[in-house]
């Protein structure tokens, strides 16, 4: 398992991982700094994940919608391809072909974006009714 600098002080801190993370509160929008990458999230916090298959991620939702991930060597938070907007995001999933992302909207409709492995590309926003993206 890698091993990755993160420091989270949100509301609603989410992790999928032992990695060291800490969270506190700080009203209703937070900073989080991942892989040394510091951004303004939302109440939603932001949500770190230790890919199996590929190198670890942060996601994280700006009080503007607009969804967020970095990565260590990002150089910054990068705003997620497809212009997606969201209130939180909510699930992370991953198989030896990909990766994918779940949002939630202020609606409460699940939208989710993949990332094949084959091209290290990631889609546009597609809604989900399911549990799984």
């Amino acid at each position: 398992m890698a091993t990755a600098a993160v420091s989270l002080s949100a509301i609603g801190v989410m992790a999928v991982s032992a990695s060291p993370a800490s969270a506190g509160q700080t009203g209703r929008t937070g900073s989080a700094t991942c892989f040394g990458y510091t951004g303004n999230f939302n109440s939603g916090g932001a949500y770190f994940v230790d890919w199996v298959y590929g190198p670890d991620e942060c996601f994280g939702v700006a009080p503007s919608g607009t969804i967020w991930h970095t990565w260590s060597g990002a150089g910054s938070w990068k705003e997620m391809p497809g212009d997606g907007r969201a209130a939180n995001v909510v699930a992370a999933f991953e198989s030896s072909a990909g990766k994918s992302v779940k949002v939630v909207t202020e609606s409460g409709n699940y939208y989710c974006n993949y990332d094949d492995y084959a091209t290290n590309t990631w889609g546009g926003w597609y809604q989900t009714s399911t549990n799984h993206c």
